[in-house]
């Protein structure tokens, strides 16, 4: 476990998460922390404590915010809990783990843990989705259904995305939201803001995330949706979608067009798969 300076500066930290509590202040949801041994986690929660539980992870440069629509939408049907990953620009402590340890599965299994949920739907969103595979490989008897969006982890980053994140940052400049990233979407003014803001002040992860292996796929027996866009400037997302329909052919697969990284529509196809009417 690393304790880094995942922010740019102490005041870039603190300019990050007074937007991000000023944001959460205006949201109808619960809001704790949980004391693990990788760090302390913050996790917002919505919906009855009975219903079944359903776990937010979000991407990289990113928190919990980022899933309102998620967390409106589904807690009628569901507990969920939107967890703030360790080491990103949320309110979890700044400690990045070994993206080749088992880390992020064994530090999610004591979240859930503390929470009492002994399983659940993952859905996870780049990153997100790539620490959910992550534990659904260890801990697959934990995870009812498995949902990853513009997952990292089923092929290799695009090259021409890894070089520009690379040359920005050997040379302190600071990348921001583009068509590679929104497609043809078009995002509020206020959500684009805090966005930059968040690649303005904060370090993000600049290890490539490994790629899971066939054997480790083939641990993924639960029933799996993966959604993404087309027009994605940082994932392979073809690539990853072929090898999903080839290692797990029962695989529910949508690749969007005229969308790149940040998929906006993802309920309308989460939904149905949660209900079984897909």
């Amino acid at each position: 476990m690393l304790n880094q300076n995942v922010f740019k500066t102490p005041q870039s930290r603190d300019q990050i998460r007074s937007r991000y509590n000023g944001i959460l202040s205006t949201f109808p949801f619960g809001q704790r922390y949980l004391d693990t041994s990788y760090g302390r986690t913050f996790v917002l929660e919505a919906g009855a404590p009975e219903s079944p539980a359903l776990v937010l992870l979000h991407g990289s440069c990113s928190n919990s915010a980022f899933w309102y629509p998620e967390l409106c939408a589904l807690s009628g049907s569901f507990r969920v809990l939107a967890v703030d990953i360790l080491g990103e620009a949320g309110n979890s402590d700044e400690n990045r783990l070994g993206l080749a340890s088992e880390g992020y599965a064994d530090w999610l299994k004591e979240v859930l843990d503390a929470l009492s949920v002994s399983g659940a739907v993952l859905v996870g969103n780049s990153l997100g989705g790539w620490m959910a595979m992550k534990f659904a490989v260890k801990y697959p008897q934990f995870v009812s259904k498995l949902i990853l969006v513009a997952t990292a982890g089923l092929s290799r980053l695009n090259p021409d995305f890894l070089d520009r994140a690379n040359k920005a940052a050997s040379q302190d400049e600071t990348m921001k939201v583009d068509a590679g990233v929104t497609g043809e979407a078009a995002l509020p003014q206020e959500v684009e803001e805090f966005i930059n803001l968040i690649l303005w002040g904060y370090n993000p992860v600049k290890e490539e995330l490994p790629v899971f292996s066939d054997h480790q796929l083939a641990k993924l027996t639960m029933p799996l949706l993966y959604v993404a866009g087309k027009d994605d400037a940082m994932i392979d997302t073809v690539a990853a979608a072929q090898r999903l329909k080839k290692q797990l052919p029962n695989a529910h697969v949508h690749l969007l067009e005229n969308t790149g990284h940040m998929v906006l529509s993802a309920l309308e196809h989460i939904i149905p798969f949660l209900s079984g009417e897909e």
